[in-house]
C-alpha cells in the first residue's frame, strides 16, 4: 500500500510518506482505491501548496490562504494539475474527498494549524474553484506547469473564481455586506458568509 499524506491545508507544513493513517477516511478511500496513481497526486499536492505558500510572500494576489485568493487559486491551480496527471474522474474524487475530509475535521472541531475550522461556504468555495482548475487542466492537458499557473492566475483576476466576501480588515461579511460575528457562530458549520467573484476588490 502507498502511504502518502494527500491534505491541502493553508499552512504549508510539508506532508511525509509514511503519514497515510493521519489522513480522513474519504482520502484513506481514495489512496486504496487508486494506487497507481497516488505518487503524482502527491507531488501535484506539493507543488500546488509551493505554489500559492510563494504567493502569500508577494503583492500580486491578496495573501490571503483562507478565503481569499491565495486559497482560490491553490484549489483551481490543484485540480488543474491533476487533471493533467491523471483521468479526470479520479481528479474529481480526490476533490471531492478533500471536502469530506474538511466536513469530518469540523465534526471533531479539529482546525488547521492556525486554529481555523472549515464551514459550509468554505466548502462551496473550494468545490467551485476546483471545477474551475478541474476545467483548465482538461482543455490544456499538454500545458507546462507555469502555463497551468498563468492560465489559473489570468481566471482569478478575471473573476471566474470565488473568495470569501471580506471587508479591508479581512473581516468575513454576510451578502448584505455585514461582518459576521464568528462568536455567534463559533463551532456551527452553517456560517451567513457570502461569496463573490475572484476580481472583487476589498
Amino acid at each position: 500500500m502507498i502511504l502518502f499524506s494527500f491534505t491541502l491545508n493553508a499552512s504549508g507544513q510539508k506532508s511525509s510518506v509514511g503519514s497515510f493513517w493521519k489522513l480522513s477516511c474519504p482520502e484513506k478511500w481514495w489512496v486504496i482505491g487508486h494506487p497507481f496513481v497516488a505518487g503524482k497526486a502527491f507531488k501535484v499536492t506539493l507543488e500546488a501548496r509551493a505554489k500559492s505558500d510563494s504567493l502569500v510572500k508577494n503583492s500580486l494576489l491578496d495573501a490571503d490562504s483562507f478565503g481569499g485568493k491565495v486559497d482560490a487559486f491553490r484549489h483551481a491551480y490543484w485540480m488543474a494539475r491533476l487533471a493533467q496527471n491523471m483521468k479526470w474522474k479520479k481528479a474529481v474524487k480526490l476533490g471531492i474527498a478533500h471536502e469530506k475530509a474538511n466536513l469530518i475535521s469540523f465534526k471533531k472541531m479539529k482546525g488547521d494549524e492556525e486554529g481555523v475550522l472549515p464551514d459550509s461556504i468554505s466548502s462551496v468555495m473550494d468545490l467551485f474553484n476546483n471545477q474551475v482548475g478541474f476545467s483548465i487542466g482538461c482543455n490544456f492537458k499538454s500545458a507546462s506547469n507555469d502555463e497551468i499557473y498563468n492560465y489559473v492566475i489570468k481566471s482569478l483576476k478575471e473573476g471566474k473564481l470565488k473568495i470569501v466576501y471580506k471587508d479591508v480588515n479581512r473581516n468575513d461579511l454576510d451578502c448584505d455586506g455585514k461582518i459576521v460575528d464568528k462568536k455567534v457562530f463559533l463551532g456551527k458549520w452553517n456560517i451567513p458568509k457570502c461569496l463573490v467573484n475572484s476580481d472583487f476588490i476589498y
